[in-house]
């Protein structure tokens, strides 16, 4: 591997105060792009999941209340039937427990000190999303980018449909991406100064609090800390902090430090499922990422890749797809192959590595420009193509018919209802004071003496139904229903009459 010594930086005849003009135009930008087209509602399960445990660390609560009748237990129509999406329910206490981890609701938290909540996942995913761009043109600067090829860089990965899709609703994925790439390339510049060790382990909690499988960095920084053993304990030292906390939080409310809200996750990893995830991976990369990414095949042959730091941020590509090469969901849709999104970055700094060698075989300074605004141009062009077709920009749309939704129900059903629910019932545990029910986690033979319960609270019974579930539902739970409204994709009922009990 070739040294990490400080090189000068070329400049591609721009001068450095244009550069950062350039820059700074760019990043103003992109922020206000995706401040225009984020959505920052609690909606479906990943969304109101974040929202919801946010709201509740706010409160200094690691539980939920669960919102039942009076006098019975929370078990007691079914295990599920009280719980919104997004939460687990306690089998012996009546509480409810997030799902997901700690990190991104700890973002929201801190966000909406100063944005308040409406405006808090657009205020974190602006701050991932610039985080990352910063870390993505100082490393491709540092790996000797010239500026156009940094630039080229920057836009290949903040114009991804997947980042876009991450960056645009509240998902972890663009947080995942940032703490990770920050914890690496802190951890290369760790020879610099001791600091460097301290925030790479800073960022190395945060990006395990974020997403637990990032504890996978542990092998990369180790080979970019290389034998300097103080900086592996300032390493621990920086992330002991955020570890502590990622270990009570879980012991707390899942019973062991290393437990998560997600129950047995091995039991969705299997080697048979590599070959169609492993494929699925190398037809979207090369679309998400445009065809350009295929050029990072030839890296191995170009002495500019055979760095140290290609060497540590290859090795977390390398077991963040191998890892969820195994994993069950990577294959489903383009969508999950988010759960490598923290890998795109040496994949494009590879691919543009190799780029600049072939543009430097060119003996015509003015062709060599030339295919640097080409690349540009071409990568600019397929990704706006890519998201229009797969309709990134729809996302604020469909999130914001939650709170729709929400609020409609808010205005005209009487606080005191009973509301079967089960796509909106994380939305509505967030947005709503209503008891909720899962109908599709309630026992059917305990529906009579559910509804008698009802009753005798003097609760109004209602439902919530998406199209897709609009059928089901209501054979499920029968009884008679009349349908009182349309607000979006959902439709209201209400009972007239009770199902016949068995």
């Amino acid at each position: 591997m070739e040294p990490t010594a400080p090189r000068s930086l070329p400049t591609a005849g721009l001068p450095r105060a244009a550069v950062v003009i350039l820059l700074a135009v760019g990043f103003v930008g992109y922020a206000a792009f995706l401040a225009r087209y984020s959505a920052s509602y609690a909606a479906g399960a990943d969304s109101s999941g974040y929202f919801n445990s946010a709201r509740l660390l706010g409160e200094g609560r690691f539980f939920g209340t669960v919102r039942m009748p009076a006098g019975h237990r929370h078990d007691e129509f079914g295990l599920g039937a009280f719980m919104p999406l997004g939460f687990t329910m306690d089998e012996q206490l009546p509480r409810i427990a997030p799902t997901y981890p700690t990190g991104l609701p700890l973002h929201l938290l801190a966000a909406s000190w100063f944005a308040g909540w409406r405006h808090a996942s657009t205020v974190v995913n602006i701050f991932a999303a610039l985080g990352s761009g910063l870390l993505m043109w100082s490393l491709a600067r540092r790996l000797d980018l010239a500026a156009g090829w940094a630039a080229c860089a920057l836009l290949l990965l903040w114009l991804s449909p997947l980042t876009l899709f991450a960056s645009l609703q509240p998902m972890s994925d663009a947080l995942a991406l940032l703490w990770s790439l920050a914890a690496l390339v802190a951890a290369l510049r760790s020879r610099e100064h001791w600091r460097w060790s301290l925030l790479a382990g800073v960022a190395t909690s945060l990006a395990v609090l974020v997403r637990p499988t990032s504890a996978l960095l542990v092998l990369p920084l180790a080979l970019a800390l290389g034998w300097n053993f103080r900086s592996h304990w300032l390493l621990i030292l920086g992330g002991l902090p955020g570890g502590a906390f990622f270990c009570y939080y879980n012991w707390k409310v899942y019973g062991h430090p290393l437990a998560t809200g997600y129950g047995n996750v091995w039991s969705v990893f299997d080697t048979t499922y590599a070959p169609h995830n492993l494929a699925h991976f190398a037809r979207w990369i090369p679309a998400l990422l445009s065809p350009l990414v295929c050029a990072a095949l030839a890296a191995p042959f170009v002495r500019a890749a055979r760095r140290r730091e290609f060497a540590v941020f290859g090795l977390w590509a390398i077991l963040l797809i191998g890892v969820y090469a195994f994993y069950f969901h990577s294959g489903e849709a383009w969508w999950y192959v988010r759960f490598i999104l923290p890998a795109f970055p040496v994949l494009i700094l590879a691919a543009l590595v190799v780029c600049q060698r072939l543009g430097q075989l060119i003996p015509s300074p003015r062709w060599a420009r030339a295919m640097v605004v080409a690349a540009l141009a071409f990568g600019v062009v397929w990704q706006a193509q890519l998201s229009r077709r797969l309709e990134v920009f729809t996302i604020p749309t469909g999130e914001a018919y939650y709170l729709d939704t929400a609020n409609w129900a808010r205005r005209y059903l009487p606080p005191e209802s009973a509301v079967f629910c089960m796509q909106v019932s994380g939305a509505f545990y967030y947005y709503t004071p209503f008891l909720l029910i899962r109908w599709d986690q309630v026992v059917v033979a305990r529906l009579p003496e559910l509804l008698a319960a009802l009753r005798t609270e003097k609760r109004p019974v209602y439902a919530v139904f998406y199209d897709f579930e609009n059928r089901e539902a209501r054979e499920r739970l029968g009884g008679r229903w009349k349908q009182i409204a349309t607000v979006r994709n959902a439709t209201f009922w209400q009972l007239e009459a009770d199902p016949v009990a068995p």
